[in-house]
């Protein structure tokens, strides 16, 4: 009988790989939650230590295959990619359990005939050659095959940050993301935390967990990304856009912020995302009085009044979050940066209009490359003299995070959370 938690890891990466799903969506998914803890926690940590290596699987199998790895099918790929993770860094599984297990699944996943024997005898050439533990195999590598990243960004990052600094910063993204969450804004009267809850020393409101606590009244959220939405200071009273608002979380922060003497606007693309935005708000009664409507960001603003503050927190390629979505750097592609820059300035062009003057505009993305964040606002910058940056409004003990430009990033070699770049700009006339 297959392990349940083998059989749905499977499921999930052939669906990461063949369908685009994100790896937080497909671990979120009812057969992952309807799983007892002990199999809860194996299949996320076989498909999150699968996509966070997977050069380096790559060319520990290629070496081995008696075929050319790029001619192996995907789902044999993604079988032996996950089961040689388990078997090199999962060490209180026998490899006769994972064989096995991974042998019937090749049976069952509708492959070429001869699969399953393929998948077998690869399997235990490696069980008994382990080539891993020999002294130095990882420092002998290539270093973008031992940080496991596509060769195209470790060009990038090494171009950008010398190779010593590139390789600890790539390494750092192999290692799994600090849980924090954050309470619902109608709970935080709350007189005691729940077992093993921690407040950050950093982001008020936001709390770390070893294992997500049962039941409701919070929600999962990076630290850095509760740091974003309280960079521009004390909001109270305040009218706020929140251009590209979903899924919601900084909305739900700029909402806690402004009070109910301010307004909160909320604005998305997707017909869909907005829908299940205001679902999201209307579970909070403290949020309830926030408004929702589809728009377009990069349009005119649909509104006749200015705001205090407006929000664009841009679609980007969300290299900033690989700890936490690794598939993205096996999915994005260098080509793919001007147009979503063009995206992006386009986005700023037209939320500009509804900032009045003396208000601000805070740009944010979960990217760390320079053409969604410095580049961005260098351009729309040249063209709008009316606009200044301005100092975020933090906590000294945040200051190591703001460059000379006024610039917040949140390296994530440098804390466990996620890359965010963010800027504030000032209207002036």
């Amino acid at each position: 009988m297959i392990s349940a938690a083998r059989r749905i890891a499977f499921s999930l990466l052939r669906r990461i790989e063949l369908e685009g799903v994100f790896s937080d969506a497909a671990l979120s998914s009812p057969q992952v939650s309807n799983l007892d803890a002990r199999d809860r926690n194996l299949t996320t940590e076989i498909v999150y230590g699968t996509l966070r290596k997977q050069a380096l699987l790559d060319h520990v199998l290629s070496t081995q295959s008696s075929r050319p790895w790029d001619e192996v099918c995907v789902d044999i790929r993604v079988l032996l990619r996950m089961s040689l993770y388990q078997m090199w860094h999962m060490d209180r599984i026998p490899d006769h359990a994972l064989v096995h297990d991974a042998v019937e699944l090749a049976k069952q996943a509708f492959v070429k005939k001869g699969a399953s024997a393929f998948v077998n005898g690869l399997l235990r050439s490696l069980g008994r050659q382990r080539p891993w533990l020999r002294r130095g195999f990882e420092e002998g590598l290539d270093p973008w095959i031992r940080a496991s990243l596509p060769y195209w960004l470790w060009e990038r990052w090494m171009a950008r940050f010398g190779p010593t600094e590139a390789l600890e910063y790539a390494l750092s993204l192999n290692h799994p993301p600090r849980c924090a969450i954050r309470f619902e804004s109608s709970r935080e009267g709350r007189r005691s935390l729940p077992e093993g809850v921690v407040p950050s020393d950093l982001v008020p409101g936001a709390y770390f967990v070893g294992e997500v606590p049962k039941g409701g009244g919070f929600r999962i959220q990076d630290e850095a990304s509760q740091l974003i939405p309280q960079i521009v200071g004390d909001l109270s009273g305040w009218r706020i856009w929140d251009a590209c608002a979903a899924p919601g979380g900084k909305s739900a922060i700029l909402s806690e912020r402004c009070g109910s003497s301010g307004f909160l606007v909320l604005s998305d693309l997707s017909w869909e995302r907005t829908r299940l935005l205001a679902v999201r708000f209307a579970e909070d009664a403290a949020l309830s009085d926030s408004y929702i409507l589809v728009a377009d960001a990069a349009r005119t603003p649909p509104f006749r009044a200015l705001f205090d503050l407006v929000v664009a927190d841009v679609p980007c390629s969300g290299l900033g979050t690989l700890r936490r979505n690794p598939e993205i750097k096996w999915r994005y592609r260098p080509d793919l940066l001007p147009g979503q820059q063009h995206t992006q300035i386009a986005i700023l062009n037209a939320v500009a209009d509804a900032v009045r003057i003396g208000g601000r505009l805070l740009y944010c993305t979960c990217s760390t490359e320079p053409e969604e964040n410095e580049m961005v606002l260098d351009t729309f910058l040249g063209s709008h003299r009316d606009f200044q940056i301005a100092k975020p409004d933090l906590p000294h003990a945040l200051n190591q995070w703001i460059d000379a430009r006024g610039f917040l990033r949140t390296f994530p070699s440098t804390r466990p959370w996620d890359g965010f770049f963010a800027a504030i700009m000032v209207r002036f006339s």
